[in-house]
């Protein structure tokens, strides 16, 4: 199964409500203005793939853009995306550049207090793999067994 099926199994009835989430609170008036225009605004990263980046012939390509298109179709709407750089991201909510953005950003209370945060799709994690056997509780665990 591909992941954009996958994704939008997951996605479901919820999309728009997931979506919105990430807009400011001051701007009750989004999804309204989002249905009478008939397109959602979303901004994506094009310098970190997978989830953002643009192809041969300068499209936007990733998972982010593929989320974005998914959303976009359950509401019923028109995608237009928005490249956005990291520095720019909340400011483009801000500005209303964009409805809302599809990209990797770490949740703390300074953003809390100007954006909302949904829950990641794809959210990261550090991993260690190693034999069964080998017993770590800690970094401290690794020193010696670090390999290239």
């Amino acid at each position: 199964m591909t992941f954009t099926r996958l994704l939008s199994r997951w996605i479901g009835a919820a999309a728009t409500a997931a979506a919105f989430a990430i807009a400011p609170a001051a701007r009750a008036d989004g999804l309204d203005d989002i249905m009478k225009t008939g397109v959602l605004r979303v901004a994506v990263p094009q310098d970190f793939p997978p989830f953002g980046s643009v192809d041969s012939d300068m499209k936007s390509i990733g998972l982010d853009v593929e989320v974005a298109a998914l959303i976009a179709a359950k509401m019923g709407v028109k995608l237009e995306l928005v490249p956005v750089a990291s520095s720019y991201r909340i400011a483009y909510l801000q500005t209303r550049k964009a409805d809302l953005v599809i990209s990797t950003q770490g949740k703390n209370a300074e953003r809390e207090k100007v954006i909302a945060f949904t829950q990641p799709y794809a959210p990261y994690n550090n991993s260690v793999f190693g034999p069964a056997a080998l017993k770590v509780a800690g970094a401290a665990d690794l020193k010696d067994r670090w390999s290239a």
